[in-house]
């Protein structure tokens, strides 16, 4: 959309990791189109860790030197010449791939360089693939292997791996379970294809921007919280939230004078509680009070007669007292008064050193033996993992119920417009996930901590949980490797919740996630950390003989921390498990034990096995000036027709444009003064205009924070002097400048099945005022609205403008089959019979990106974008194509 308007202004495009998704080959159009606009007088700012990418351009900015706290320093800032001369991480790679020599990243493993697997080894089996663009494919896939998945982006790498082995996978598990259970869990597709034999249990790692709610963390996807609540419940030292103390036993002397105390000023009730937030029945829990004596309980704070007692919801948490004894006021004759002291050793005897009173005036205190605080005398229940929880009303910040933030402005919830207060809640909840982060603030009472202010008082050898959760996963690493536990009873205890947690954590290291903060919200994550997030929740869970897929994981990752993700997928083989990973990564296909290359085109032009086997040899060896070593393998005809080998052995020279722009001391550059959010250490940064910023730096170094919330706050609101209210930074200077700015993100395009090329970069609004503007739709009184495949009355009746009906097979999974009524073109006869250049919409509609910049030369507004998604490789797509189908480069591209 950027590149598509006039080009006679100044403007500034933000990318955040353009090349996700990207072949090599792909890359290299890419970049041609960023010189293009760099010549055109625009300024490209791009977050990249692609050598490919920062070799290309005229200024890097180098964030480092390490991740987190440790980051957030500007390390260095010039040309690519000038950055490799440095001492960064950056560098150490930069500098031998401007020399023409290639920066390797560990050893092939040992498995790629045995031969060809025999099919009669154990494989997994695959016949007459035909799933999207795949053309009647038959492949022998290794197990117990690492698999790498390469081809252009579209070739039909997702399809194999996702479409086709995982999707194929997860329906024969629900295969195995009955009917019933299936229609509760999300069923796919049956893949188009022969036979599939010899497929292991399945599970896929892809990339997604968000992952789960609010209340999802990096502690909790990786499942550490849970186990880290279980060592503060049974080894943490309670504190009283009001005194600061630790609390105490308290002698029965000093329970009976409480109570003593009280009954001056009325009845009271003696309680003991029995059932603490659990779901059942507990219809048994009557019947033993019954025949105790007990003809009184308290369920669910009303109080109930034990004889007669209905059964409660079942899957409802519930908490049950058990009423002891009630007493009338002190100086009335009444016998319960004087057999006080047996009253309450029976209820601590129930209540498990607890017990509960009922004052006079109508409120509930808990006493308890064994923990009190001596200074106020409060009384607390034993400590229980739920207190550690904020997805739980027993542990959550009544405040803002276990999301840490607030919004700015509260809203009024009228609760009687629901049919419960429950319900009521939940859908606050829902209104507070949807707003936007600038209408929320940190919650005033726990200061973003989740939980409660009991929760928060619990520590262990003197650290709250809250603090630990604010930990970076590095830091909280050190902490539990030197956290030593005293005690025979306390050892027993934490001898197997210790390792499981030291193991996740060292899991995160080693998938590159050491910044990471524990109570990091899961939504803030892009789809590079989230997926490795799950990967390091997937070692913990210590499988065998699974098959994982997973989707370009090295995404995001610094060529530093390539490495140690590469050992991570291999000791994840060594376990005995599969491994299928699209990637485009050099390192990793390298790194692999076999090779499946598609191609030789992509869309249409790809779906075939171009080379498996091995990971080939690749040339290497470049000079400055780009030419090759001739490898040995170079004419074996299947690495030939690979363009994974092609590309490889063909690498992008540069500079590009045949000398590399120059940045004078006096070139007008945008700059940020003093920037402080997150780990940014005050730094200063500066982009200069009309050139190519690469923005780099190894993960966790404060990247994204400094485009993000820096730069593009300043290039948006920023086009005058000064600093915007409530700006990070100090100053910024230079982006009056500019005439507007355009933010790309990692967000996914639209995946309903109504979203399509056409749509998505708005050509089809201009299609549709044209077909209303000819003679045939004039007469009619057809305006662009009857042009839309969504609404109005021009769609097709039967498939409401999808081409496709929707059928459902109850407890088989939905299919679709195509309409007969339009024979998917999606609209009516009437609205058909209009035509342009002898086309109707549904034509155009079927017709591929190149055709359409054709058909449409003579109309500028629809044709020049159109060209452009030809320029980065995308002429192949149909404009109609649903979005669902496309892979993720070509939706990436679009995008741009």
């Amino acid at each position: 959309e950027a590149t598509g308007r006039d080009g006679s202004t100044s403007k500034l495009l933000i990318l955040d990791e353009p090349t996700t998704g990207l072949h090599f080959s792909d890359i290299e159009r890419l970049l041609g189109v960023f010189q293009r606009l760099v010549d055109a007088g625009q300024s490209l700012l791009v977050i990249e860790h692609n050598l490919d990418v920062i070799k290309c351009a005229d200024w890097i900015l180098d964030l480092g030197p390490e991740a987190g706290a440790n980051g957030g320093k500007l390390v260095a800032e010039g040309s690519p010449e000038h950055i490799a001369a440095q001492n960064t991480e950056t560098a150490r790679f930069l500098k031998p791939m401007l020399q023409g020599e290639v920066a390797r990243i560990g050893a092939p493993s040992k498995a790629a360089a045995t031969p060809v697997i025999s099919p009669t080894t154990n494989n997994i089996s695959l016949r007459g693939a035909r799933e999207h663009n795949l053309k009647n494919i038959s492949i022998d896939i290794p197990r117990d292997k690492f698999v790498v998945v390469s081809g252009l982006s579209g070739s039909g790498k997702s399809t194999l791996a996702f479409d086709i082995l995982f999707a194929e996978g997860q329906r024969r598990f629900l295969d195995s379970m009955s009917a019933y259970a299936r229609q509760f869990a999300e069923q796919l597709e049956k893949p188009e294809l022969d036979s599939l034999a010899g497929l292991p249990p399945t599970v896929a790692i892809e990339q997604r921007v968000s992952q789960g709610g609010m209340k999802s963390t990096v502690a909790t996807v990786t499942e550490l919280w849970n186990f880290i609540r279980l060592l503060y419940a049974k080894l943490g030292t309670r504190y009283c939230p009001d005194c600061n103390v630790p609390v105490e036993k308290q002698s029965l002397a000093a329970i009976e004078q409480s109570i003593r105390n009280l009954l001056k000023k009325g009845a009271v009730s003696i309680l003991a509680p029995v059932i603490r937030g659990r779901k059942g029945y507990h219809t048994e829990v009557a019947e033993w009070a019954l025949k105790h004596g007990y003809t009184r309980l308290l369920v669910d704070k009303q109080f109930r007669d034990s004889e007669g007692f209905t059964r409660l919801e079942r899957f409802k948490e519930h908490d049950i007292d058990v009423v002891v004894t009630e007493m009338a006021k002190a100086g009335a004759k009444d016998s319960a008064v004087s057999e006080l002291p047996a009253t309450i050793s029976k209820a601590l005897d129930i209540g498990k050193g607890v017990l509960k009173l009922f004052t006079p005036d109508k409120k509930f205190i808990l006493l308890s033996s064994e923990a009190s605080c001596p200074s106020c005398h409060k009384s607390f229940e034993e400590l229980d993992p739920r207190l550690f929880s904020f997805n739980s009303p027993h542990g959550w910040c009544t405040r803002c119920r276990g999301h840490g933030v607030v919004p700015k402005h509260r809203f009024h919830l009228d609760t009687s417009r629901y049919e419960s207060v429950l319900e009521a809640e939940m859908d606050a909840d829902r209104k507070l996930e949807r707003m936007e982060d600038e209408e929320l603030v940190e919650c005033p009472s726990c200061h973003g901590a989740r939980l409660n202010d009991e929760a928060r008082a619990v520590r262990l050898q003197g650290t709250p949980l809250a603090d630990l959760a604010r930990l970076a996963v590095d830091h909280a690493s050190g902490h539990f490797d030197k956290l030593t536990i005293k005690g025979d009873r306390d050892q027993l205890i934490a001898r197997d919740i210790l390792p499981e947690i030291r193991q996740r954590l060292s899991f995160l290291q080693e998938v590159g996630l050491g910044y990471l903060q524990l109570d990091r919200s899961a939504k803030t994550l892009s789809g590079g950390e989230s997926q490795r997030i799950r990967l390091a929740a997937q070692l913990g869970s210590n499988l065998r003989g699974v098959l994982y897929v997973l989707d370009e994981p090295t995404i995001g990752l610094h060529p530093r921390d390539n490495a140690a993700l590469l050992e991570t997928l291999v000791a994840l083989r060594d376990r005995g498990n599969s491994l299928i990973v699209v990637e485009h990564d050099e390192d990793t296909i390298a790194r692999a034990d076999h090779l499946i290359d598609l191609g030789p085109g992509a869309g249409r032009l790809g779906g075939e096995v171009v080379y498996q086997g091995a990971p080939p040899q690749v040339p290497s060896g470049l000079n400055g000036k780009g030419s090759k070593k001739k490898s040995a393998e170079a004419d074996h005809s299947a690495l030939m027709i690979s363009p994974t080998y092609r590309a490889l052995s063909n690498p992008i020279v540069h500079p590009m444009r045949g000398a590399r722009r120059t940045v004078k001391k006096d070139h007008p550059f945008a700059t940020v003064n003093d920037c402080r959010v997150n780990n940014l250490k005050n730094i200063d940064a500066g982009i200069p205009l009309g050139r190519l910023t690469v923005l780099t730096g190894i993960s966790g170094s404060g990247k994204s924070t400094l485009m993000h919330s820096c730069l593009a706050v300043a290039a948006t609101a920023g086009k005058t002097k000064g600093k915007k209210k409530d700006a990070p930074f100090a100053k910024a200077t230079g982006f009056d400048k500019l005439q507007s700015v355009y933010e790309v993100d990692q967000s996914p395009i639209g995946k309903t099945s109504r979203s399509c090329p056409a749509t998505y970069v708005k050509v089809f609004d201009d299609i549709r005022k044209l077909f209303a503007q000819l003679p045939d739709s004039r007469v009619r009184g057809y305006e662009a609205s009857r042009f839309s495949f969504n609404t109005g009355d021009g769609r097709c009746a039967i498939c409401e403008g999808n081409g496709r009906v929707k059928l459902e097979m109850d407890f088989l999974p939905s299919t679709w089959v195509p309409c007969e009524a339009c024979n998917e073109m999606r609209y009516n006869p009437a609205t058909l019979e209009v035509r342009f250049r002898e086309k109707n919409i549904g034509e155009v509609l079927r017709m591929t990106i190149e055709q359409a910049a054709e058909f449409f030369e003579s109309q500028p507004r629809i044709a020049a974008p159109l060209k452009l998604l030809a320029d980065t490789g995308l002429g192949y797509l149909q404009l109609g194509q649903p979005s669902p189908t496309l892979s993720g480069g070509e939706a990436q591209r679009i995008k741009l």
